[in-house]
């Protein structure tokens, strides 16, 4: 819970409970045509994280979020051409999941290889199961042992 420094005063405006959500997308989406007050807030460099704030009919502010793990300060980088022969439906399956993250293909690849490397997944729970809906578009009956 965060609250405002100084005077009390008789408004709710002063404090929020922030939540942390597995996917703060998908639950604007639940509640955007049931929550008329409901806004997302812009997102700034320094954000670790995606929110949505509410206000209750107290006035107080809830704000639900989610980590976002692309924040942080820019790296200067230099990128080059990679020539990249992909299965056809795991191309096609990439292109989905990479309109579905807002990303370019390369970046969504790009994003994988440095989550992965890490030991960590790039993937919400609302994604995975979202490429588990595209698995199934494409055709994609086997796993990683396949390649």
């Amino acid at each position: 819970m965060f609250l405002a420094k100084g005077t009390p005063r008789p408004s709710p405006e002063t404090g929020a409970v922030h939540f942390l959500v597995g996917d703060a997308d998908q639950l604007y989406e639940f509640h955007r045509p049931m929550v008329s007050k409901s806004h997302r807030q812009s997102m700034t460099d320094h954000t670790a994280s995606a929110t949505i704030t509410v206000r209750d009919l107290y006035g107080y502010y809830l704000v639900f979020g989610h980590h976002l793990f692309n924040a942080g300060p820019p790296i200067k980088i230099e990128r080059v051409d990679v020539p990249v022969r992909l299965e056809k439906r795991l191309a096609a399956f990439l292109h989905d999941l990479a309109k579905c993250k807002r990303m370019s293909v390369d970046g969504c690849l790009e994003e994988m290889l440095l989550h992965t490397s890490d030991g960590v997944g790039p993937h919400t729970k609302t994604t995975l199961h979202y490429i588990q809906e595209l698995k199934k578009k494409h055709g994609i009956d086997y796993d990683s042992h396949a390649s």
